[in-house]
């Protein structure tokens, strides 16, 4: 169910704000929204910088490879500032480094001498001029004056060298300043500079075993963060100052107690109608993992919309299994959600109950269409396997339809049982029967043999009726009449919904003939048994773990797509909500 949250004021007088926060911030119930935006306080500032500063550090350890023994000790203290000063005095050596790399590259070809001694001839009044010129081209000194090549480059077919006294007007060629310190001078800096680079590499080494230290600091600082926003967009007025939110009822219990021990005020309403709080969804214990799933993909139903979490979880189990559609990659998936269980069980379980469920149902349905790493044993070819893999496709198709219809009446019968006793609710019932028309006018025209049934020209009618003469109620025909005028083209979209689940049976297929080709391409190759078994190995693991990475991206836009598209837009979904975030610890 999505909980109901009732709108929240605390008030408290200006001195004791911050107490009060500390203590609504240890509740960890209290949803906070602002009118405006937080002033730009100097704490708010420093601690959204102190946790940047900390998320950055973090990112940069994640980013080290395991020390092992090497590296020497590890730091007392893994503090987010001393790994960015760390990372800070790489950056600055790279850049260093590459500066004298530019510099050797300019000046190399002019050899190592002293540009003192040319500075010393200069200030004797006779000019010393660096060149680069078009290998063509022989520059000739000025009057009195004198011109050495010192190096030729073929491959940028230029010449370089020194003019003493000055260069002839007619030349054209690249005038290089003189370097600031001898080539050779250069070069060590350069070996110096590396040396300091590795240094500095092996300190920054020493906290890659910091990832937790740093985990708990950018906690700690984000919870300071968030008491700074609360503070700075609390309300004040002639010393009170206020805070508002939104908070579940089952926890109002808890804010009045706290409220009436430490003398705040304290006033709770329901939302009003032009107030948006936030959802908290609490599905049945059996279901509750795929919150899991909303949080990955950042999606959530409006307040005032209704949990879908049973439906979204049973249906979304069927399309994993079938996008997957293989026994084999089931079992793998399976094995390796047990094994990462037992490596990490602190971890939380949410993900690992999906993963499971998911795995489960894609080795059953694998085993139903005898579909093994993209083979198809003979000994395990079961009466199911040979009613799916029909060579016409028609019964996995139908399959589909059936799952879309059986979807889609889901979502149009839940909103007739919400809508009871309204009339509104037969609107309902006559898009259910529009469902099946149109789930009986696609097998119809997709699948050969098929043939549309008598009654559903009785069915079709009536529905449509229904549905025109009840979507609306008679104050609302004048305002939302356009409602009625596009009903065609609202069943024909229909349709369209019942046919997308065809998706299910296509991406499936998909995979399995990859599988197949990979299976083929391996096994067939004529080559010396032991060349073939490395080769048949690599194409394996290569074709059938590329194979598996589609059918995970296949899930994410598929799968996904059918219930929060399909599926919302008959139950009247948007997903347009945002998740309970509590002010807290």
């Amino acid at each position: 169910m999505i909980v109901p949250m009732s709108h929240l004021t605390v008030l408290c007088t200006e001195s004791s704000r911050r107490e009060v926060l500390d203590e609504l911030q240890s509740l960890g119930v209290l949803h906070v929204t602002h009118e405006s935006a937080p002033a730009a306080t100097d704490d708010l500032a420093a601690a959204e910088k102190a946790l940047a500063d900390a998320e950055r550090a973090l990112g940069i350890v994640k980013g080290l490879p395991s020390r092992g023994d090497a590296g020497g000790p590890a730091p007392a203290t893994a503090t987010p500032e001393a790994v960015l000063d760390a990372a800070s005095r790489i950056d600055a050596l790279h850049a260093e480094i590459d500066a004298l790399d530019r510099d050797i590259a300019r000046y190399l070809p002019f050899g190592d001498f002293d540009p003192d001694e040319a500075r010393a001839i200069q200030s004797s009044g006779l000019d010393v001029t660096l060149f680069k010129a078009p290998q063509e081209s022989r520059p000739e000194a000025a009057a009195g004056g004198y011109v050495r090549i010192l190096s030729e480059s073929r491959s940028e077919k230029a010449v370089y060298g020194v003019a003493v006294g000055g260069l002839a007007d007619s030349v054209s060629c690249e005038r290089i300043p003189l370097p600031s310190r001898r080539l050779s001078l250069l070069e060590a800096d350069r070996a110096a500079r590396v040396g300091e680079l590795q240094e500095a590499r092996e300190a920054l080494g020493r906290f890659a075993g910091a990832g937790k230290a740093l985990a708990a600091e950018v906690a700690k600082r984000r919870t300071y963060r968030d008491f700074c926003a609360a503070d700075a967009g609390m309300g004040t007025s002639g010393g009170i100052a206020w805070i508002t939110g939104f908070c579940p009822d089952d926890a109002l219990g808890k804010i009045s107690e706290t409220a009436r021990r430490n003398g705040w005020g304290f006033a709770a309403r329901p939302p009003a109608e032009d107030e948006l709080p936030p959802t908290l969804l609490r599905p049945p214990r059996l279901f509750r993992a795929i919150a899991s799933l909303f949080s990955m993909l950042d999606i959530s139903p409006g307040y005032r919309e209704v949990d879908v979490s049973v439906v979204f979880y049973a249906f979304f189990t069927v399309f994993f299994a079938m996008l997957v559609g293989d026994a084999g990659y089931g079992a793998l998936m399976l094995a390796a959600t047990l094994f990462f269980r037992r490596k990490f069980p602190r971890a939380a379980p949410a993900p690992f109950i999906l993963l499971t469920v998911f795995s489960a149902a894609t080795c059953v349905w694998g085993v139903l269409s005898c579909n093994y790493f993209g083979a198809h044993p003979e000994a395990l070819d079961f009466a199911s396997a040979r009613w799916l893999n029909d060579p016409s496709y028609a019964n996995i198709m139908q399959l589909c339809f059936l799952l879309g219809a059986l979807h889609l009446t889901v979502a149009r019968l839940w909103s007739a049982a919400q809508l009871c006793p309204s009339a509104k609710a037969l609107a309902e019932l006559g898009w259910t029967g529009i469902v099946w028309t149109m789930y009986c006018a696609a097998c119809a025209v997709v699948i050969e043999g098929f043939a549309f049934p008598g009654f559903m020209k009785v069915v079709a009618p009536l529905s449509i009726l229904l549905v025109f003469l009840f979507t609306l109620s008679r104050e609302e025909i004048k305002t939302q009449g356009v409602t009625l005028a596009i009903l065609p083209l609202n069943i024909i979209s229909c349709l369209g919904d019942i046919i997308s689940y065809v998706r299910l049976f296509a991406v499936g297929l998909a995979s399995v003939k990859v599988a197949e080709n990979f299976n083929t391409m391996a096994l067939d190759m004529s080559l010396p048994l032991v060349v073939k078994i490395p080769v048949v190995v690599l194409i394996l693991l290569l074709g059938h773990g590329l194979n598996l990475a589609m059918g995970a991206l296949s899930i994410l836009v598929h799968a996904v797509r059918l219930n929060t598209l399909e599926f919302s837009s008959h139950k009247g979904i948007s997903w347009m909500g945002f998740a309970y975030a509590p002010f807290r610890k």
